[in-house]
């Protein structure tokens, strides 16, 4: 199709090729399809008797039993149910002793241990920036170590070893099966973070929240984490699932879901009132200005933007035109002197990170941040976050794995993959410039999905141009059969 593809791209490096043998346990197509219908089935029963049967505890039994059955037999269904899980937030279940969150976790654990054992299959560490990571995670545990409250400390070392171990399980999962595990996972992102919205608003959950929080935001779904930034960092990652999605599907069914998020998505953005948010979308939507001779040549992609630009503006715009905006929230977003507030509020720790680097290079560790800075916030930058509490050479690794992030993103062929890590990479460092993210696990796992979109977008890149890039096509010498 492309003369000298099959020179450009080895046969090792590709999935379609059969090079890499799959996590899961292979199953006949008939018997992967009869599993999947009778777990739907399962499911709805499941969910009728917690919401017809009013026996909350019983539907979730018969949900959650075949469910962990099938995570355990299939990591990349183990792989999409946590995708479905993750817009909740966290806290739904019995209080601190479980919940939907640790669950999901610890199936998806010991899905990667069993399946480890049966498949066996190999995994070779392409992308380095994840070596970086496990030094970064060393490197807390060691500053943790130092540290005078060291039962807390290791906690929150604890804490940075499971991301850390989560992001290798979501990258093994990725690298041993196909493209369709990528694009299945984040539709079932995109259902999650739909149905939980929806969800919360049926049940109350979300009128709960509101009432919760001092300035009546949104500020989780129908979990019990009240955490504004958050949540509004999730919708945003699912709209730019969504609209990915709505370019690389073209069954007219899921297309009308896509449509459906980007119009729902925008207006809970508002209704949620992150100013951080808000700026990181704008910043990752105006991003492919920045490549505007490539974005020419693909007019397709152009469009795209065009039109999920307009239908977040409408949205937005109906909203916040009739009144659905609470007044707390609509002041938030349009007052200048509480936004320099927050600014003012944000510098106290960020300046506190500089002198820490200076007095404590090695790091102060994150409880003794706050006896050591005076101050009750930690700095509220991914950047300083690093600096302020484990030192200088924490702050180097992570910029160094950033950076390691972008040359992976520049590697990639011009098309829709493309587009879409480095959008997903924009929107998490503009966001992390207001908020800390680096103890959210949904930081670490879509940068793996960053990752993963090399690999995706050298399956389609016969369709499209693999050699499309810096704004202009690339002669390809004709190919010759035998």
């Amino acid at each position: 199709m492309y003369a000298g593809f099959e020179n450009a791209i080895t046969e090792e490096d590709l999935w379609y090729t059969d090079a890499q043998r799959s996590s899961d346990v292979q199953l006949p197509p008939v018997m992967n399809i009869l599993l999947l219908v009778i777990w739907s089935v399962i499911v709805l029963v499941g969910l009728a008797v917690i919401f017809l049967g009013r026996n909350t505890m019983a539907g979730i039994a018969i949900v959650a039993v075949p469910t962990f059955i099938g995570m355990v037999i299939k990591p990349t269904f183990a792989l999409c149910i946590m995708m479905l899980a993750l817009p909740t937030g966290a806290g739904i279940g019995a209080a601190m002793d479980f919940s939907l969150d640790r669950g999901v976790g610890l199936a998806v654990a010991a899905s990667f241990v069993l399946n480890l054992l049966m498949t066996r299959p190999g995994l070779r560490l392409g992308n380095k920036a994840l070596w970086v990571l496990i030094l970064y995670t060393i490197w807390v545990f060691l500053v943790s170590l130092a540290a005078p409250y060291l039962a807390l400390e290791l906690r929150r070392a604890f804490t940075q070893v499971q991301l850390l171990a989560l992001t290798f399980i979501v990258y093994w999962i990725l690298q041993t099966n196909d493209w369709k595990t990528f694009h299945w996972a984040l539709r079932a992102y995109v259902l999650g973070t739909l149905g939980m919205i929806i969800l919360a608003f049926m049940t109350g959950a979300a009128i709960r929240t509101v009432a919760q929080d001092a300035e009546a935001r949104y500020s989780a779904t129908v979990g019990q984490a009240i955490d504004a930034n958050m949540l509004a960092s999730l919708v945003c990652l699912a709209f730019l699932a969504a609209i990915y999605l709505f370019a690389r599907d073209k069954k007219i069914l899921w297309r009308v879901v896509y449509l459906l998020s980007m119009l729902v998505f925008p207006v809970m953005l508002i209704k949620i009132g992150s100013r951080g948010a808000l700026i990181a979308l704008f910043f990752t939507m105006l991003s492919p200005l920045l490549f505007v001779r490539q974005v020419l040549h693909r007019p397709a992609l152009a469009v795209l933007l065009l039109v999920a630009v307009l239908l977040a503006s409408v949205s937005a715009g109906l909203v916040a035109s009739r009144g659905g905006l609470e007044a707390d929230v609509a002041e938030r977003l349009t007052n200048i002197y509480r936004a320099e507030e927050a600014v003012g509020y944000r510098m106290m720790p960020i300046k506190k990170a500089l002198q820490c680097a200076v007095t404590k290079p090695m790091g102060t560790s994150y409880y003794g941040w706050f006896e050591y800075s005076g101050l009750r916030i930690v700095p509220h930058n991914d950047f300083f976050f690093a600096l302020g509490l484990y030192g200088v050479p924490a702050a180097g690794l992570f910029a160094f794995f950033v950076i390691m992030l972008m040359f992976t993103v520049k590697r990639i062929p011009l098309g829709w993959e493309k587009l879409y890590a480095r959008a997903v990479l924009t929107f998490l460092l503009v966001m992390g410039l207001d908020v800390p993210q680096l103890y959210q696990k949904y930081f670490w796992i879509f940068l793996v999905f960053v990752i993963a979109s090399e690999q995706v977008a050298a399956y389609h890149a016969p369709e499209e141009n693999l050699y499309a890039e810096d704004g202009y096509e690339k002669e390809v010498p004709e190919y010759e059969e035998g």
